[in-house]
């Protein structure tokens, strides 16, 4: 049987391009043909490029920043480009648009979407629902959701009757979240398994064969954050005083951590997975930073960015942590308790494996009977 699978495969995010590779190698580890769907709307384009259109003080200074470090991120840039050529098998024909779709179908015998945030009608310009990510295109043809997330808590009213509409074509529902999981069930009235993000299908076996070969020597604090890590400098110092290692900075955001030996803006997907494999501790806000943190075993600590805890964190990381009895790893900025305390428990991996194990079995039955 052969599959096509829609998601975001091209947006030069880490999480979006290793949750790509981990559910097409998934389907394809179940004994199925997969291709992905080469659908590239032009705002990913837009906002994976070296440079930022418009004259807005945000795009200038973005690109001034850039400017100050093209060598580095015409490398990022190329190493995104080069892990999906390398790691993925793309349709033969690329779609920037519902409408091309809906015009010349792809051929399969089966269609999956997900994961990641492709449900979120706040995310795409303009705002609502991309309806090419709920598949129109695939006609008759059996439809699946594996694990894609509205992130969000709930729906805004304007988007629910359309949301209810595009939900009914489907063979199979599944959500990352909790919160998403109710938020179809209240729509369609159909019961909706939570299952893993496809990146936690796959082992860490898997992941240290996809690596970046070249390694750090010594050991260090990793500080992976999406957005700015000032809240937390204070935080981070002490955890690097009381370790006595030092901090390097992967800049997703662009923001310096205070204090970091080395910033890196060169990484592409492998070299993400390289410098997670080599820490000795993990400082992040992100969702995929904390997952790769898990399944590479590290000590860690999950930062939220501020107001309460399940709005500002998204509830995509604290329904991973409460599954995995990992909660006490999410911390706030005026968490008032002990963090280094919390560093002398240490994280005991022979449970937290084990609960990952019987989530990974119910998540991949729940693919593999929906794709039988």
């Amino acid at each position: 049987m052969k599959t096509g699978l829609i998601t975001f495969h091209y947006a030069h995010h880490y999480g979006a391009q290793l949750q790509a590779y981990a559910l097409h190698k998934t389907v394809e580890n179940l004994g199925y043909s997969c291709e992905i769907i080469d659908y590239v709307r032009p705002d990913t384009i837009e906002g994976s490029s070296l440079f930022k259109k418009g004259a807005s003080p945000g795009a200038i200074l973005s690109n001034i920043h850039t400017l100050l470090h093209l060598p580095s991120f015409r490398r990022r840039h190329q190493r995104f480009s080069s892990f999906v050529k390398k790691h993925m098998k793309l349709g033969g024909k690329r779609y920037t648009s519902n409408e091309d779709l809906m015009a010349d179908p792809p051929a399969y015998d089966c269609y999956l979407c997900g994961s990641d945030q492709i449900w979120n009608p706040m995310i795409f310009r303009p705002e609502g629902f991309d309806p090419a990510f709920f598949m129109p295109f695939a006609g008759d043809k059996k439809r699946i959701a594996y694990a894609p997330s509205f992130g969000l808590s709930a729906i805004p009213k304007p988007y629910t009757e359309v949301l209810k509409e595009y939900l009914s074509g489907f063979y199979a529902l599944s959500a990352r979240e909790q919160s998403g999981s109710e938020i179809i069930r209240n729509l369609t009235g159909r019961d909706t398994e939570v299952v893993l993000d496809p990146t936690m299908l796959l082992e860490e076996s898997d992941w240290l064969r996809v690596c970046s070969g070249e390694r750090k020597g010594r050991p260090y604090i990793l500080c992976y954050f999406i957005t700015d890590p000032a809240p937390f400098s204070d935080t981070i110092r002490s955890i690097s005083e009381n370790l006595k290692l030092p901090v390097i900075a992967l800049c997703g955001s662009r923001k310096p951590i205070p204090g970091a030996i080395e910033r890196i803006y060169d990484a592409g997907p492998k070299e993400f997975l390289g410098l997670i494999r080599d820490s000795a501790f993990v400082c992040t806000n992100s969702f995929h930073g904390t997952v790769f943190a898990i399944l590479f075993k590290k000590e860690f600590f999950c930062f939220e960015t501020g107001g309460t805890s399940r709005k500002s964190v998204g509830s995509r990381l604290t329904s991973l942590l409460e599954r995995l009895e990992l909660s006490d790893r999410l911390i706030h900025p005026a968490r008032s308790r002990s963090i280094i305390e919390l560093i002398g428990t240490g994280i005991d991996y022979g449970t937290v494996m084990e609960k990952l194990e019987k989530e990974r079995q119910r998540s991949l039955g729940y693919l593999k009977n929906s794709l039988e």
